[in-house]
Order: C-alpha cells, then sequence, then structure tokens
C-alpha cells in the first residue's frame, strides 16, 4: 500500500479538528485557503479520473486488435497444421513408394546383367566337335537371337523400372522440400502466435493494474469531497471557536509546554517508530502503467508482524481515529509545533490527551506494516531526514 494524497488530505484535516481549541483567530484564513486547496485537488483527481479512462479505452482497443490479429493466426495457423499433417503422410506413403520402386530398379538391373552376361557366354564356340559345323552356326544363331530379346524384353523393363525410380525419388524430395517450406511457415506464424497472446497478456495485466488505479482514484475523489465538505464545517466551527475565544478566552486542553524551541535540535537523531525495513519511501511517485504522479507524506515501515510501535518523541496524544484502508491511527503533537502521525495500529497502548515520553509504547501493529508522517504544522517532512538509519534495525 502507498500513502497518496487521499490520506494527505484526510490526515491534515484530523490534524486541524484535533487543534482547534489552540488556533489562533488567523488561521480561520488558512484553513480557507486549505478548503481552496482541497477544491482544487478534487478538480486535478477529476483530470485523473478522466485520463485514466481515456487509457484504459486505449488499452482496451489495444487487447481488442491483439485478439483478432491472434485469432487471425491461429486460423492461419491450423491450416498450416492440417497442410503439415497432409504433406507427411504423403511423405510417408511416397517414401514407401520409393522404397518399392529402388527394389524393383535393383532386381530389372540384376537380371537385366545377368541375362547379358548370359548373351555374351551364348555365343562363345562351346568346342562340341561332334556337332556339325552347320548345325553349330544354327543353335548359336537361334541361342543368340532367344538372349538379344530377352535382353532387350529386360532393357526395357529396367529403363520403365529407372523411370519409376527417378519419379517416386523427384516426388520425394519435392515432398521434404514442401515440408521444410510449410513448417518454417508453421513455426513462424506460431512465433507470432505466442507473441501477440504474450503482449495480449501484458496489456490485460496493464488493464488490470489500471483498474485497480481508477478504483484507487474514484475513492480518493469521494473521500476528497467527502474532505471538502467537513473542511467547510470545520471553518464554520473555527469562526464559532474564534468569536468564543475572543469573549470568553480559550483554555488549552491539555497541560503541555508546546513552545521549548528544542525539537529542531532532534533533526537526524529521532529513533524509528518501529524496527523493520522502510518498503515506501517520501516524495513524488509515479504510476508505472498510467504514468499518474502521487505526493507520499510520510513512509511505509515493514517490520514483524504484532511488532511494537513507539513514539519517536515527547509530546501528547492530540487525536486517535480510524482510516479506511489504514486502521487505526493516532496523531502525536510534539513542542515547537511539530506533529507526527502513526498509521496500522491495532492494539492501541494510550488515549487521548495523554502526554507521552520519547519511546513510550503506543501499541501493536498484526500485519507488520504501519505509516509514519512528520509535519511543521500543515507541511509535511521527509521522515528520513529526522530519523536515525541504525535505529530501524
Amino acid at each position: 500500500m502507498k500513502i497518496t494524497g487521499k490520506i494527505s488530505a484526510v490526515i491534515s484535516l484530523l490534524f486541524l479538528t484535533a487543534l482547534i481549541p489552540q488556533m489562533k483567530a488567523d488561521d480561520i484564513l488558512d484553513q480557507k485557503k486549505e478548503l481552496e486547496r482541497i477544491k482544487n485537488e478534487i478538480e486535478q483527481s477529476q483530470d485523473a479520473l478522466d485520463s485514466l479512462q481515456s487509457i484504459e479505452k486505449k488499452v482496451l482497443k489495444e487487447i481488442t486488435n491483439y485478439e483478432q490479429q491472434a485469432s487471425a493466426n491461429q486460423t492461419v495457423l491450423n491450416r498450416l497444421n492440417k497442410q503439415l499433417n497432409g504433406i507427411r503422410r504423403s511423405l510417408d506413403d511416397s517414401k514407401d513408394k520409393l522404397g518399392e520402386s529402388q527394389k524393383l530398379y535393383e532386381r530389372s538391373r540384376s537380371r537385366y546383367i545377368s541375362n547379358i552376361n548370359f548373351y555374351y557366354m551364348g555365343t562363345r564356340d562351346e568346342g562340341m566337335e561332334y556337332i556339325s559345323e552347320i548345325d553349330q552356326e544354327k543353335g548359336i544363331f537361334r541361342k543368340m537371337v532367344y538372349l538379344k530379346a530377352l535382353a532387350a524384353y529386360d532393357k526395357v523393363n529396367l529403363t520403365e523400372n529407372t523411370d519409376l525410380y527417378s519419379q517416386a525419388a523427384t516426388e520425394y524430395r519435392e515432398l521434404v522440400d514442401r515440408e521444410k517450406e510449410v513448417g518454417q511457415a508453421q513455426k513462424k506464424k506460431k512465433s507470432e502466435y505466442v507473441i501477440l497472446s504474450s503482449n495480449k497478456e501484458s496489456r490485460e495485466r496493464d488493464l488490470s493494474k489500471l483498474r485497480r488505479t481508477k478504483e484507487r482514484e474514484t475513492d480518493r475523489l469521494l473521500t476528497l469531497s467527502e474532505a471538502a465538505r467537513q473542511m467547510e464545517e470545520l471553518v464554520a466551527r473555527l469562526e464559532r471557536n474564534r468569536k468564543e475565544r475572543e469573549s470568553e478566552g480559550g483554555v488549552p486542553a491539555v497541560n503541555f509546554a508546546y513552545e521549548t524551541g528544542n525539537f529542531d535540535s532532534y533533526k537526524g537523531g529521532l529513533a524509528a517508530p518501529m524496527k523493520g525495513k522502510i518498503t515506501s519511501g517520501y516524495g513524488w511517485k509515479q504510476d508505472r502503467v498510467t504514468n499518474l504522479k502521487s505526493f507520499s507524506p510520510g513512509i511505509e515501515i515493514t517490520g514483524k508482524k504484532k511488532g511494537m510501535v513507539n513514539s519517536v518523541s515527547r509530546g501528547v496524544i492530540a487525536y486517535i481515529g480510524f482510516l479506511r484502508g489504514y486502521g487505526s491511527f493516532m496523531i502525536v503533537e510534539h513542542e515547537d509545533g511539530y506533529y507526527s502521525m502513526y498509521a496500522g495500529i491495532d492494539d492501541i497502548q494510550v488515549e487521548q490527551n495523554q502526554i507521552i515520553n520519547k519511546g513510550d509504547k503506543l501499541g501493536f501493529t498484526s500485519t507488520g506494516i504501519i505509516k509514519f508522517e512528520l509535519r511543521k504544522g500543515r507541511d509535511p517532512l521527509d521522515p528520513m531526514e529526522w530519523l536515525r538509519i541504525d535505529s530501524f534495525n
């Protein structure tokens, strides 16, 4: 959680409410200025809300575009998958066909070579002396004609099988090339689909954060509006109190030495209100998604659950209340017009108007997270310029 302008406005209001009995008549003008400041902040918050709505529409449009592109890519990817599966089936059939044609080719080639060899051997003189020369020539001629015809048939058969094998090999190579081409196209589309899906998911996360920011800004706007209403009532009440003090004289609610001139000397030497780590700092911050800026008038400290919270200096408990989103909190008024605020305390151990000393136990936090502010009058101060770093350990 972050301390935003929302808590700043409300805490400022509560500071004023707690200190009404000690305020002078001149402060009424300041309260009117504070009311104007809150009204200006309401206008700024409304502008921020309008900006968030515009950004939300833009992000929604981007998500829709990603969805349309991803859907188109998925359609193409499905078609490529079917095409690739068909090519692979054809490739398997072609591979079988290539194997069969190769076997036929090898058998016909072997038979052709064997017959050529037999034809050659058949034309040789066998050296049979008991056969007449004419009969021998006739036999050789008949054998030669037969073997020649057989060789011619085998040659035709070999040529056909060679062509068949060549066609099968060509078809197989073409299918392999086609499979590679479609596979590359499928891989590219799949990569595009993954990128589009990733971008869509990223923008959906941004949209979710944006809507949460929008909800916070809406809540802040409502809180500021309520603060403005209460501020108007406060100004009216200040007017009444001023008139009463002028006629009767004001009496402090608590016998506490407010003016000592010593608090400035504590700068850099105050002990941390709780042991832990600083998880959110003081000052302006910019939202990563919306680029909207907000001011944090204090720091967030995260420590052990049920950790003890102590007062950073002597003072009086000026106010104890409850703030939605931050739980119970209190304001401690110190000398010289300095104030400290502690939010997130569940088990409060002090009472309003109680005088406390430095290091006194204020209460415990069940979450282990508190918010701490330090102010001089209404002006927020950077707590890290006043607290000792080593005191957080």
